[in-house]
This record gives C-alpha cells, sequence and structure tokens, in this order.
C-alpha cells in the first residue's frame, strides 16, 4: 500500500521563498557591481578657467550612467563637439562639462563672430558653406551714384542657414579677423547693401588687409 506525501509544512514554505529572495538579490547584486557604463562622457583633463579655448588635451571622456535625461542633455559625449569653445566658468579636473560652462566658438582664437543678413542673390546664390572665405563689398547709393567697395577680404564662413519664410535671404555668421573689422560689417550691413563675393585662394604667408570702420560722409569725425 501506497502512502501519500504529505504537503510541506508552512515554515519549510516560507523558508523557500526566503532562501529564493537571497539568491536573486544576490544576482543583482553581483550584476550591479560587475555592469560596465555604455554611455561615454567628456571631462576636463585638467583644471580649465574662464576663457581658455579647449584643446585636445583638455578634454578626455569617461563611462559613466547618467541616468536622468535632463542632465545628459547638458552634456557632451565626443571631444570633438568641446574643441575650440570658450570656458565660461571654472572647470575642476576630471569634473564633467556642461553647457552652460562653455561658449561655442568655431573661427580662429582672436576673431569675433558676427551674423549678416544677405539676400541669396548676392550671397553668390546661396551657395556658400562653413569653412570657405568671402570678401565682403559694400554698396553705397543707386544707380550711376552708386559706389562699392571692398570692406572686409577673406573673412571665414561659420554657418550658413536660411533666413525664414520666402523672404529669400540667408543669415550668415562671420569669423572677423578683429573688432575694427566687425565694426565695419556691423556699420555697412545697415547703412549699404552688402554683397559677399567666394574668396580667391590665399597663398601661404599672405597679407590680408582691412579697411577702417565704414562712416556716412558727414556722420561724424
Amino acid at each position: 500500500m501506497l502512502r501519500r506525501r504529505s504537503l510541506p509544512r508552512g515554515r519549510a514554505v516560507v523558508g523557500g521563498f526566503l532562501i529564493s529572495t537571497a539568491a536573486v538579490v544576490t544576482f543583482w547584486a553581483y550584476s550591479g557591481a560587475n555592469h560596465v557604463p555604455r554611455q561615454l562622457y567628456v571631462v576636463a583633463a585638467r583644471a580649465l578657467t574662464p576663457d581658455t579655448r579647449i584643446a585636445v588635451g583638455d578634454v578626455r571622456v569617461v563611462a559613466l550612467d547618467v541616468p536622468d535625461a535632463g542632465v545628459r542633455a547638458q552634456l557632451f559625449g565626443s571631444p570633438g563637439q568641446l574643441i575650440g569653445a570658450s570656458v565660461l566658468a571654472p572647470v575642476p579636473s576630471g569634473a564633467l562639462i556642461e553647457a552652460s560652462e562653455v561658449v561655442g566658438r568655431a573661427g580662429a582664437p582672436g576673431t569675433r563672430e558676427i551674423s549678416v543678413s544677405v539676400d541669396r542673390s548676392r550671397a553668390v546664390g546661396g551657395t556658400l558653406k562653413p569653412s570657405e572665405f568671402v570678401d565682403i563689398l559694400s554698396t553705397l547709393g543707386q544707380g550711376v551714384g552708386s559706389s562699392t567697395v571692398v570692406m572686409a577680404p577673406h573673412v571665414e564662413v561659420l554657418s550658413v542657414t536660411d533666413g525664414g519664410g520666402d523672404t529669400g535671404t540667408q543669415i550668415i555668421v562671420l569669423a572677423a579677423p578683429d573688432g575694427t573689422t566687425a565694426e565695419a560689417i556691423a556699420d555697412a550691413a545697415i547703412a549699404t547693401q552688402l554683397t559677399l563675393v567666394r574668396s580667391a585662394e590665399q597663398q601661404p604667408g599672405s597679407v590680408v588687409t582691412t579697411v577702417a570702420p565704414f562712416q556716412l560722409s558727414g556722420a561724424g569725425p
């Protein structure tokens, strides 16, 4: 005659459950300890001070997990995104670099960024691209009484965007070589008609000159 096996008593069931739970907790603890972060973020390779232009050796990447999407949006995943940027606030060595601590700069050191609105027909038909160079011409007056001068030669184009709508204009950001040239471009953009000419190639060591700030005749000294 076969004897029926009795079911485990309550104490045995609870004991088995606790053992299983402990095993799961141990597994997750082990997994967390051996988890390799998959996200790369840029940190300062040395202490960065305000006005520093970030170079290749100033930054490095580290693997981190940043679960907050809002925080991730303020960080950088590639050193290339920061090369050439200017530091606005002190960044300790090893610290994550946040968007609020830097300002992007694309021109050569010492240049001034300035934007102008130019009709496509006066911007090489809307074919200009970043990293090209242009001569900036300024035309004062109309008809036979008009005159045109080269306001600034060989100025780098940093970015080109549409002016919006059906205006046919483009917003072109330029890297003026110095403050005097930036002032001349700003004055001419208001008082005259600008034309951008794709610049001729410059030989190494060529001297590029600029004109004095534009002034309307009789507008002052």
